[in-house]
């Protein structure tokens, strides 16, 4: 068996296939040499809302809308676009408020129409920026 494992082409195999193993495990991980400031500063405001930051191959300073945060509630999972590399935009954040306002107004008005609408209820979290619609 030892003499087998001395021979070249197994022994090149053995080789190329560790080489493989360490570039797939380098490139599934990742590199911090990869991550700009302002994705650092991204990943730092999303974790601080109780978000999940992900940044997809080539973003950086200039590549902002490859960067996502977001949240899981029970009735799925959301994107906070309150999340900037700048910092947290109240502006985003209660633009979305608006919004949930408005949503469960309209829900309201169409029932009391009789329109055959799902019973839907529009949570808010504010610390994510989040208006989660919950059907029930």
């Amino acid at each position: 068996m030892l003499a087998k494992l001395r021979s070249g082409p197994l022994l090149v195999a053995l080789g190329l296939l560790v080489a493989a193993a360490v570039f797939l495990a380098t490139r599934i991980a990742g590199s911090d040499a990869d991550v700009t400031p302002a994705d650092r500063a991204f990943m730092r405001i999303c974790r601080a809302h109780g978000g999940t930051p992900s940044l997809a191959p080539g973003s950086g300073d200039y590549v902002k809308d490859s960067r996502s945060c977001t949240v899981r509630y029970p009735g799925g999972r959301y994107e906070m676009y309150a999340v900037h590399a700048e910092g947290w935009s109240e502006r985003e954040a209660a633009a979305a408020h608006r919004a949930r306002v408005a949503q469960a107004g309209q829900a309201r008005a169409a029932a009391a129409r009789g329109e055959d609408v799902s019973a839907t209820r529009y949570v808010w979290h504010p610390r994510s920026g989040i208006c989660e619609e919950r059907r029930h």
